[in-house]
């Protein structure tokens, strides 16, 4: 599975990608800090799979989870944040989003994420 990481955090994306780039199931196709950035990396790299913040400084995850999909189609999108609140999971879902993650607990779920299809 191809995976963009998507997070304005340096450290956290950094370690993310590390971690999926051990796993065989992943393939770590780029980086991104912000949704404009996650737009034109997702075009050149085709990814199956983006890890997405909700919380980035340019635009939230929710509207570039939109924009993402409207650009291809079927993508798989797995929402991370801080905080996951009940309204985010209704905006996740309306978005697009197979799942929505806390980022504390993220690191548990990473075998499970190609598993996840009914997690919302």
């Amino acid at each position: 599975m191809r995976v963009l990481i998507v997070d304005d955090h340096l450290a956290w994306r950094k370690t993310l990608s590390l971690l999926l780039a051990n796993m065989p199931q992943f393939e770590m196709v780029g980086e991104a800090p912000d949704g404009h950035t996650a737009l034109q990396a997702c075009q050149t790299s085709q990814p199956d799979l983006v890890v997405l913040d909700i919380n980035l400084p340019d635009m939230d995850g929710f509207e570039t989870a939109k924009n993402l999909l409207s650009c291809q189609p079927g993508l798989w999108i797995v929402g991370v944040s801080l905080d996951v609140r009940p309204d985010f999971i209704q905006r996740a879902q309306r978005a697009g989003f197979k799942t929505i993650l806390p980022k504390d607990r993220v690191l548990d779920y990473l075998s499970q994420i190609p598993n996840a299809t009914n997690w919302l």
